[in-house]
């Protein structure tokens, strides 16, 4: 029996990495519509789309971590994240991406992994096995940074 332990997920493609998440974090991903922009929000915050009767906050990554404008082409995409957290408040979290996603089994003897000082606080670790840059990202500290910028009254401001 071997030691290798692999955990089949998806890799989430965006300008610059792609972002390495387990199968079962994925909710769903949808085709790319505008959000609707917040007032105050930060930049990486895109806004909110509506998503199955419930307001989804969308959010560049790429943004939050300073490395790249979010760019929407006609591949782009929202992959729908569930909070690991269970928050009624925020249960899912919208990753703006760059493409389709595509299958990836993550293996133990073939992943790099490890932190890595030069990350931002939203990226976990890279995992680069070959010379594509991937990542998993910091889902806790997503959520954490957005709570504070979605409320009720400005997503009703949306709708007037």
């Amino acid at each position: 029996m071997s030691d290798n332990t692999s955990v089949r997920c998806m890799l989430l493609p965006m300008s610059s990495i792609s972002l390495v998440i387990p199968n079962s974090a994925v909710a769903e991903i949808i085709g790319y519509s505008e959000p609707g922009r917040l007032e105050d929000s930060s930049d990486w915050f895109l806004g909110v789309v509506l998503w199955r009767g419930v307001y989804l906050p969308v959010v560049s990554v790429e943004q939050m971590c300073l490395v790249d404008a979010t760019h929407v082409g006609p591949r782009s995409r929202i992959g729908i994240i569930y909070n690991p957290e269970k928050d009624s408040e925020v249960p899912y979290i919208g990753l703006h991406i760059q493409d389709i996603p595509r299958a990836y089994l993550a293996d133990s003897s073939t992943m790099e992994s490890g932190t890595d000082d030069s990350l931002s606080q939203y990226l976990i670790s890279r995992v680069d096995g070959d010379e594509f840059s991937r990542a998993i990202p910091n889902i806790d500290a997503m959520i954490a940074d957005l709570k504070p910028q979605i409320n009720q009254e400005k997503i009703d401001k949306l709708n007037r």
